[in-house]
């Protein structure tokens, strides 16, 4: 008995396989398949706007930086800052000096 269901079984799974590559839902995997697929198939041509892919990436939105991540980072950095310091006092000299030196270094003055 279950000889007939593992036939019936494997037929309907090779029917099954068969039908999702003729409507083009499975890759061919032979020579003869992809034969198949282009007989049964109408190939289009490439837009030429799509024959460069530097240009397709040019025209890809651009990302905006994550901007609430650079503020709790510049954050850590004065923490670390004051860790540094044995967590003493920090002059409003050195604060606006080291604010000074941050915003020189992000801008990528010397």
């Amino acid at each position: 008995m279950s000889d007939k269901k593992n036939i019936s079984g494997n037929d309907f799974e090779d029917s099954f396989e068969k039908s999702l590559k003729s409507l083009g839902y499975l890759f061919p995997s032979t020579e003869d398949e992809v034969d198949s697929f282009e007989e049964n198939n109408k190939m289009e041509e490439i837009p030429e706007i799509y024959c460069n892919p530097i240009d397709l990436l040019s025209k890809s939105k651009s990302h905006l930086p994550n901007f609430k991540n650079t503020i709790d980072f510049n954050k850590s950095m004065d923490n670390l800052a004051r860790a540094a310091r044995n967590g003493g006092e920090i002059s409003d000299v050195i604060i606006n000096k080291m604010k000074s030196d941050r915003d020189k270094s992000e801008n990528g003055e010397k």
